[in-house]
């Protein structure tokens, strides 16, 4: 399921107009915008999403417009060209930072948190050992003679 339509790219603003810019050229810039926004998110979330949350589908949109007119407006002079794309680009970033720090996606409807990983829940080792260990200085020495450092004794 895509999270966003080339339709609600449109509606962002009226420079984005269907004649301009076609359905399959804005699906390019909504395809990538998902890559980008499945790659942030895949490290806490099951990704792609079952069901789209209102906020990825905002993102979405703003990333895709944000594409398509650093794209479309690069080789054109029109005053909007560069804030135009600016102001979509950082306000999908905004908000994408916002989710991933404050983890806002928890508890929403089809969204499916990744089990910690084993070795996430238990404490590091250096945490449980008192003391430091005899191998730190037996593989400080290799080191130094692999580097054939003086004084390594």
């Amino acid at each position: 399921m895509p999270y966003c339509s080339p339709q609600d790219v449109r509606d962002l603003h009226q420079l984005i107009t269907e004649g301009d810019f076609p359905d399959a050229d804005v699906q390019k810039y909504i395809i990538k915008a998902e890559s980008r926004i499945n790659d942030k998110l895949r490290v806490r979330y099951v990704v792609p999403f079952t069901q789209v949350p209102d906020i990825v589908f905002s993102i979405c949109a703003d990333m895709a417009a944000s594409m398509l007119c650093q794209h479309h407006f690069s080789g054109v002079n029109y005053r909007e060209d560069t804030p135009l794309a600016e102001v979509f680009r950082k306000r999908a970033d905004d908000d994408l930072n916002y989710v991933i720090d404050n983890n806002t996606l928890d508890g929403l409807p089809g969204v499916v948190k990744h089990e910690p990983n084993v070795a996430e829940r238990r404490k590091p080792v250096a945490t449980t050992t008192p003391n430091p260990s005899p191998l730190k200085g037996t593989l400080r020495e290799f080191d130094c003679a692999t580097r054939n450092v003086r004084g390594w004794r």
